[in-house]
């Protein structure tokens, strides 16, 4: 795997827009519209795939971490997070105090006393409910995993094939099993998801990494089967397996030589997977301040057209958003960690190897909050 995956950051890209297509589907079905029927029902497991991918790729980046970089690494992991998150919430505040102080509106999701729990990403630990941001829920998951990683990766990269292989075996079972019980966005069942596929995507990584990179046509078969079955998952109902189709699909991905791989080095394809964690973080906020001003219904067209046409309309705000904040708030914040990272790393020059300019995903995620 080169030092920047472009495949595997452009496909963070889709499976936010597949989170997207299923709020936007989840939104607009109570009102009549139906824009994006099958495939959009199953959009939650876009929050698993990042999972998934960001355990993969923080094991390429940080397989030789030792204990004297962890404040390094967590240092570079809080500033790709939370300012793009503190941004989102100080939006929703004004927002909310714009219609308080105007109308009087009161909503039961956005309580100020929760707002310090929400800013802190505590709140699936707190309470169980989705409140403020809702999808914020699958970063709070991801810190859990970013802070369990250390020990995790000095103990598993040393670890046998075979009880990797179980690891694995282990692993996608149990994550089969979350996929049929309950998709939790709260609480111990939450954590489970989370770690259950971070988990799962660090024992690909150090299994695949054991062997030498398959030919271009083996690759394009792994790639294949893995977007295959996704997509086969979605649209006859067998919506748990996806995530291990997704898992198969990122293996294949990571060699950068197949052909589902050459299609994902499009320059679009590469700038969707860049404002990704932006796009996952605003979309519902979107939606919410548009429908009230400008629903679907003042569109003059026929009813169906008018929900496809509203959706795409928002679409394009979302992505227009994305980049500017990308831009503007992210990719700032995401160079100031890097540069206060190089400086714990001075006073400790053999801590961690200096890391690969990756697609390492903060998971974004998120799925059913909804």
């Amino acid at each position: 795997m080169r030092q920047e995956s472009i495949a595997l950051t452009s496909i963070r890209g889709f499976a936010a827009l597949w989170v997207v297509a299923m709020h936007f589907q989840l939104g607009m079905a109570d009102v009549g519209y139906s824009p994006w029927p099958g495939l959009a029902h199953y959009g939650y497991a876009g929050v698993d795939i990042f999972f998934i991918l960001s355990g993969f790729i923080l094991t390429v980046v940080y397989r030789g971490l030792e204990w004297r970089g962890v404040g390094a690494f967590l240092t570079r992991r809080a500033f790709r997070v939370y300012p793009m998150h503190l941004a989102v919430l100080a939006g929703m505040l004004i927002v909310w105090l714009d219609a308080y102080m105007r109308f009087g509106v009161h909503n039961e999701a956005q309580q100020l006393r929760w707002l310090p729990v929400c800013a802190l990403l505590l709140q699936p630990f707190v309470y169980h409910r989705l409140m403020w941001n809702a999808v914020s829920w699958s970063i709070s998951i991801e810190l859990i995993c970013y802070l369990l990683f250390p020990i995790v990766i000095m103990r598993l990269r040393h670890a046998s094939l075979p009880i990797l292989a179980a690891v694995i075996l282990v692993f996608g079972a149990v994550e089969h099993h979350l996929q049929i019980v309950d998709l939790y966005v709260w609480g111990d069942g939450a954590i489970a998801r989370g770690v259950i596929g971070f988990g799962l995507g660090m024992a690909l990584r150090l299994v695949t990494e054991r062997y030498p990179a398959p030919s271009a046509l083996a690759t394009s078969l792994i790639e294949l089967v893995g977007l295959v079955g996704i997509l086969g998952s979605a649209s006859t109902g067998q919506g748990p397996f996806i995530p291990l189709f997704a898992a198969l699909l990122i293996v294949g991905l990571s060699y950068e030589r197949g052909i589902v791989a050459w299609g994902l080095n499009a320059r679009w394809c590469l700038w969707l997977g860049k404002i990704s964690f932006s796009v996952y973080l605003i979309h519902e906020e979107i939606i919410g301040l548009v429908w009230p001003h400008f629903p679907a219904s003042r569109l003059p067209f026929s009813h169906h057209v008018d929900g496809v046409v509203w959706t795409l309309m928002v679409l394009g705000i979302v992505l227009v958003l994305a980049t500017v904040t990308w831009y503007c708030i992210e990719e700032p914040f995401r160079r100031l960690g890097s540069w206060l990272a190089r400086r714990i790393e001075r006073y400790e020059p053999s801590a961690l190897p200096r890391p690969m300019a990756t697609a390492a995903a903060p998971l974004l995620e998120r799925p059913v909050a909804g």
